[in-house]
């Protein structure tokens, strides 16, 4: 009989092991195209650009990179512990750029993958084997977590979710098996140095877990038990995780966890001092809480006044910003906003955190009737923590699927065990209470698997257009020096809207001025937002810009955004209806104004020196049907000046083709001084290049341009890329 219970426990958690892994290859589907491996999102892209360096550089990895931030580079401060990890299985399958590649793409299904069968493991201790087969279902349907741990999206929060549910697992073990507490302890505190090396904001884990060790003992003095049972292996945990830190303790990206693993170890000797003094003296228990908390807030004050413990202090406001994400979400960064400003109540996101919440309410009154369990308190510190981090903001909700699946499985058997009491005490009949019990697993699976038909379309953000545009850029833009080993400027960078700098940096290897770091962001929103083409120059002469690209994106769901970057309102550029399903934009004459309209869609007229060079075969927009994506280049742009006896402005017509065939005008005029007149232009004549003219400039009096006085003006490449003057009397 056990041995047939082991054979179905193995069979169940094997079965949600591998559907959980054949949901997350799914979108390799979308992903392999044309024997290439194309990335999802944007972040998946620096890591790949990191993954490559270290490889060819094991076990060093990058830390500054001139091709950010042009032309001033950028510190890294990603910890290196995921892009090290993909290095080393690159270079055991070869270490070449496609093994590279390769190992990017699946190990983020392994470790999705690994993690419910932690979860399994977790649930099995805390609640039994029908929670835990449930939670492991669960979680491998989750489209939430398999969102961030599917095929080709390389990610430190695969890894990172892995080690910390490895950590509470093995702290839930340290806290109820005595003997070996210390030894289970001690691993979990090198699972914790690995959340450290895996994520910058891990010291948030930290506190979750002092939290806990605060109630716990608060709980010990009430029962009189052992304060030892609780400290001690919490303090080998950080003990062992802050020895780890040691070696690169002073480096920005680990200098917060190494801070608080510090902090946290000071924490748990002066709970234990404080604690010890509550026994010694007989002070009430119920004064333990309200102490620590006044002298951690009066401990505050005095990093805030004292010189020395300034930096903690602000380190500790600059965690706390991060996390809530107030600055992101103010210029329009979706994923850093409260979960209620991104999905409605009745969303189904929202209604599946009804259903944890539910599930949290259930665990808290089981934790009451089992004598204050040690484990599944830690686990309801955790399960809240991680949902109130889900509700400031969206970016946790892969961070909450853990909890939640064992949230959501505990609020099911809960509902079955009532049903079973009515069953038993004939209120319901046996087929009755399994239609009812079916039908409680569906409503509850239902927000967790909604989106699992999507997961088969999940399509990289980047395929189609934009790759087609970037594999453009890298074939026929000038190379640049230093992709290799990024320490010094490189000739010239490329300025796009951040979201697409570091698709641009892997695949076309050319620096960037801003990407997924946010440097360079406000000046990338100025150039686009610029009412006046020497407002935009001064930007790209000062970054050393040379090429632009832009996309439709940036006219419409990501215009709110630029313009908070900078501080305006972005309803002076763009009105944003929604009319049923259907959301429409209606821009202002201001938008129409802008060096980013001027650029994408008019082609530059009214520009003298930004031409189009390349623009993508995909065109969409109602009122203004353009190229989805558009590649520009600065030039000196050719001088046509000359007398004119005319008072009005002098106007130029230059009939053009692009690259895709589409027949376009550029324009551009000016008002003539003293009788002279100058127009700067940025194509020649000479029909060269892919984007080219169809015959010589008209230049004449603007109400007559193409009219009887108007003159022929040929245009050499030279003229263009030199800046000469081409001098033609009216």
């Amino acid at each position: 009989m056990e041995r047939e219970k082991r054979l179905y426990a193995v069979c169940g958690v094997l079965t949600a092991l591998l559907l959980g892994l054949f949901l997350r290859l799914v979108p390799a589907r979308n992903s392999l195209a044309e024997g290439e491996i194309q990335f999802f999102s944007y972040d998946s892209f620096y890591h790949m650009r990191r993954v490559l360096y270290t490889t060819e550089n094991f076990p060093h990895t990058l830390w500054f990179d001139s091709y950010l931030n042009h032309p001033f580079g950028l510190e890294i401060t990603w910890p290196p512990l995921f892009d090290q990890i993909v290095a080393a299985a690159a270079l055991l399958l070869g270490g070449s750029p496609r093994a590279v590649e390769v190992a990017g793409a699946v190990i983020p299904v392994i470790l999705g993958s690994v993690t419910i069968l932690l979860v399994y493991q977790l649930a099995k201790k805390l609640f039994g084997t029908r929670v835990a087969f449930l939670s492991a279902f669960l979680l491998a349907i989750d489209s939430k977590h398999i969102g961030r741990t599917h095929f080709g999206l390389p990610d430190h929060d695969s890894l990172e979710l892995l080690l910390i549910l490895g950590a509470i697992l093995l702290l839930a073990y340290a806290l109820t098996e005595r003997k070996r507490s210390l030894w289970f302890g001690a691993t979990a505190g090198i699972l914790l140095a690995g959340v450290s090396y895996s994520w910058i904001g891990a010291p948030i884990y930290m506190i979750a877990i002092l939290i806990y060790a605060t109630i716990q003992i608060t709980i010990d003095l009430r029962k009189n038990a052992a304060i030892e049972d609780t400290i001690i292996p919490l303090a080998a945990a950080f003990g062992v995780a802050l020895a780890l830190m040691l070696p690169f303790w002073y480096e920005a990206w680990l200098s917060p966890s190494f801070i608080g693993a510090l902090g946290s170890l000071m924490g748990l000797a002066f709970f234990y001092v404080l604690s010890r003094l509550f026994v010694a003296k007989k002070v009430p228990w119920q004064a333990f809480l309200p102490i620590v908390a006044i002298l951690s807030y009066i401990a505050v004050i005095f990093l805030y006044v004292t010189e020395t413990g300034q930096d903690a202090y602000y380190l500790l406001i600059e965690g706390i910003n991060y996390l809530i994400g107030t600055d992101l979400a103010r210029v329009g960064i979706q994923e850093a906003m409260p979960i209620f400003r991104v999905y409605g109540l009745f969303s189904l996101p929202v209604i599946g955190l009804i259903f944890s919440l539910g599930g949290l309410v259930i665990l808290g009154h089981s934790i009451k009737l089992n004598d204050h369990r040690r484990d599944r308190l830690l686990f309801l510190i955790w399960a809240g923590l991680s949902m109130a981090l889900m509700i400031s903001q969206v970016r946790f909700l892969f961070l909450f699927s853990i909890s939640g699946s064992v949230l959501v499985a505990l609020l099911f058997f809960w509902g079955m065990d009532r049903i079973g009491s009515m069953e038993r005490s004939r209120k319901v009949d046996h087929g009755t209470a399994k239609v009812v019990g079916a039908a409680i697993l569906l409503i509850l699976i239902i927000p967790l698997a909604i989106n699992l038909p999507g997961v088969a379309k999940y399509k990289p953000e980047i395929s189609g257009d934009w790759n087609d545009s970037l594999d453009w850029v890298s074939e026929n833009t000038p190379p640049t020096a230093g992709f290799d080993r990024p320490v010094e400027a490189a000739e010239y960078g490329i300025l796009s809207w951040w979201d697409y700098g570091n698709w641009i940096l892997y695949k076309s290897k050319r620096p960037v001025v801003a990407n997924n770091f946010q440097a360079g962001a406000e000046d990338a929103a100025r150039f686009f937002l610029a009412e006046e083409e020497d407002d935009a120059l001064a930007i790209a002469e000062i970054r050393n810009v040379r090429y632009f690209i832009t996309d439709q994106k940036m006219l419409y769901m990501n215009l709110p955004a630029i313009a908070r970057w900078i501080e305006e309102e972005p309803g002076s550029y763009v009105n944003i209806a929604a009319d049923s399903d259907i959301i429409t934009y209606e821009h202002s004459p201001r938008f129409l104004g802008t060096v980013l309209a001027k650029l994408h869609l008019w082609d530059c007229s009214d520009l003298g020196s930004f031409r189009l060079v390349y623009e993508s075969k995909t065109t969409s927009g109602l009122r203004f049907p353009v190229s989805r994506v558009k590649v520009f280049e600065r030039v000196n742009g050719a001088r046509i000046a000359g007398t004119t006896p005319y008072d009005e402005p002098i106007g130029v017509i230059l009939d053009m083709t692009s690259n895709q065939g589409r027949r376009f005008q550029y324009f551009n005029s000016a008002t003539p001084v003293d009788g002279r007149y100058e127009i700067v232009v940025p194509y020649s004549t000479e029909g060269t290049e892919e984007v080219h003219s169809i015959g010589p400039y008209l230049l004449g009096p603007l109400m007559d341009v193409a009219g009887g006085d108007a003159k022929e003006v040929e245009v050499r490449e030279e003229d263009v890329l030199e800046g000469r003057t081409i001098e033609v009397n009216l």
